[in-house]
This record gives C-alpha cells, structure tokens and sequence, in this order.
C-alpha cells in the first residue's frame, strides 16, 4: 500500500488546523503550569508562615500571661 503525497489544499487545511490548535494547546499549558506553581509556592510560603508564625505567638501571649 503507497500513501498518496497530500494535495496542497489537504496540507493547507492541515497546516490551518495546526496553527489553531497549537497556540489552545500552548495556552493550557501554561495554565496548568501556573496553576502548579501556584500552588506549591502557596504550600512553601503558607508552611514557612506556620514555622515563623507559632513560636512568635507562644512567645507573645507567654509574656502576656506573666503581666
């Protein structure tokens, strides 16, 4: 079985169908990128929040306690 070379009219709506396709395909993922950066940046900064966060307020509400 010989594969017929594509007409130029197939390539074109080929090539058409291409260029729609890849910048959606581009697109969603730098969605889903961001997305996943935005999260694990959310975790880091929410988690060092929490470690920086709770010994300052024991801190804090030890010396209220003393006054």
């Amino acid at each position: 079985m010989t594969e017929e070379p594509l007409s130029p009219k197939q390539q074109g709506q080929i090539a058409t169908l291409a260029g729609f396709v890849a910048p959606l395909v581009g697109i969603l993922l730098m969605v889903i990128l961001a997305v996943a950066v935005d999260v694990v940046v959310g975790i880091v900064v929410g988690a060092v929040a929490v470690i920086v966060l709770v010994p300052l307020t024991q801190r804090l509400l030890k010396r209220r306690a003393k006054s």
